[in-house]
């Protein structure tokens, strides 16, 4: 593995994360552990925590950030990740594996086997915490929507969550990135929010809140139903104008849309304002929907949305 390291940074190891896939179900296990690990990091705390930890904090990430879809398995990240050359296990022999090579979870707690970043990139990225926020936010933008980042980085124990310091530091370690595929994203992003908004008329879907300043439209964004991020595309068939509001109640999963276009309220979504703001819609029709049908949600969206991120 040395020489697999020497010959690529971490953040070329970090952009080829392998991933579990299955029909575009979501698999965030590896990327919040790694935030977890950032954080430690950033902390000044051991570079190497016991699996009982790892299994604790990782748990608690996966229940409020991953698919609400089954049981999580904090072992598969913690031993799957020394493959991506990014973690080192202390003990490994210590552990038996199952035929799938995964190992056996009480052997990882009664033996205090622990894991962590490799040594090297440790140091590194405490020498220099602003790359550890710079590799941060990419994997953050890489495997969350937006509206994910601020709770993430917080729940992922990453001090103060500031975006705008954030932000700061993932454009210096990108400067050099080619001019043509940031302009092109940027522009691409503007298209797929003017057409969004346009199709519903500059109104949310869920409310109807519109409200403009001196002509321009305030609150009001493009979401994506199958997120960006998960290769979902920007058509407006897989987009909905929503406040702000309900945008990120949206990406949160606390709520999602049946096939035809009637609001499922999650059944976790509770407290003070949730009846006014939520509650009142469950089982609604969409208030706002795009008068030309191949603008309207497309039903593959939707249920990848239900699928993988509705909390239910």
């Amino acid at each position: 593995m040395a020489d697999r390291v020497a010959h690529r940074s971490l953040p070329q190891r970090l952009a080829s994360l392998r991933l579990w896939r299955s029909r575009g179900q979501r698999a965030p296990h590896k990327p919040l552990l790694l935030l977890w690990a950032f954080g430690r990091c950033l902390r000044g705390e051991e570079r190497l925590a016991p699996y009982t930890v790892v299994e604790t904090e990782l748990r608690k990430l996966l229940l409020a950030f991953g698919p609400s879809r089954q049981t999580p398995h904090p072992e598969f990240p913690f031993w799957r990740l020394v493959g991506d050359d990014v973690w080192e296990i202390d003990r490994p022999h210590l552990a038996r594996l199952s035929a799938s090579g995964d190992p056996n979870v009480r052997d990882l707690r009664e033996h205090g086997i622990c894991g962590g970043l490799l040594a090297s990139d440790y140091d590194t990225l405490q020498a220099v915490p602003r790359l550890a926020r710079a590799l941060a936010k990419e994997l953050l933008d890489t495997h969350f929507p937006e509206t994910y980042h601020a709770d993430v980085l917080r729940a992922a124990g990453i001090g103060g969550a500031d975006m705008a310091l954030w932000e700061a530091d993932t454009r210096q370690v990108a400067e050099d990135r080619h001019e043509y595929e940031t302009t092109h994203r940027l522009r691409r992003a503007a298209a797929f929010r003017t057409n969004v908004l346009r199709a519903y008329e500059e109104q949310c879907a869920v409310c109807s809140f519109q409200v403009r300043l001196r002509g321009d439209v305030l609150a009001i964004e493009a979401a994506h139903i199958h997120w960006l991020s998960h290769a979902g595309p920007s058509e407006v068939r897989n987009g909905l104008a929503l406040c702000a509001l309900h945008h990120k109640l949206f990406d949160r999963g606390a709520f999602a849309l049946q096939d035809d276009l009637v609001i499922r309220v999650s059944r976790h979504a509770a407290g003070q304002g949730q009846r006014d703001s939520l509650g009142r819609f469950d089982g609604v029709p969409l208030r706002i929907v795009p008068n030309a049908s191949e603008d309207r949600p497309a039903p593959e969206f939707l249920r990848w949305h239900r699928n993988e991120v509705l909390r239910r």
